[in-house]
């Protein structure tokens, strides 16, 4: 009888701690006080109404026309995204694992700093504004639905 009570109060514990568990590891890796995915199955990502308020509340401080930046890359409208910087264009429609605007927003920039640009203070002190996986999947998925100037 201890024992069925023992393992009972094990499982009661397991299945309480767990989600706290993935709270704090979703807080500590900054996912906390995200927008949730706004993207459906099948719904088409629109460039005007769900790409490009995301560039130009993110990027647009350092990607614009007018802006000096070292990457030559200016995103103040769908043409100039397409073109491209010194590093080439940042989109590679239908493929978003190979597009430079989906890898340098993620995790694991394949060269440079993470974009959008946060100072070493902010990052080391857990205060650095990334996208929100909401964001970051919209343009992936925008991306590999062709990146339609629509």
């Amino acid at each position: 009888m201890e024992k069925r009570v023992s393992l009972r109060l094990a499982i009661s514990i397991i299945l309480v701690a767990a989600p706290v568990c993935s709270f704090a590891q979703s807080k500590s890796r900054g996912l906390m006080n995200q927008t949730p995915t706004l993207t459906k199955p099948g719904k088409t990502i629109s460039f005007r109404q769900d790409v490009f308020p995301i560039i130009s509340k993110n990027c647009l401080p350092c990607h614009a026309e007018d802006n000096f930046n070292p990457s030559e890359l200016s995103l103040d409208s769908y043409e100039l995204l397409m073109e491209g910087g010194k590093h080439g264009p940042p989109v590679v429609a239908g493929n978003a694992k190979e597009s430079l605007i989906v890898r340098k927003t993620g995790l694991n920039p394949p060269f440079g700093d993470r974009m959008p640009l946060n100072s070493k203070q902010k990052i080391e002190s857990g205060n650095a504004k990334w996208l929100t996986e909401a964001e970051l999947k919209i343009i992936a998925e925008w991306v590999e639905q062709g990146a339609k100037d629509n």
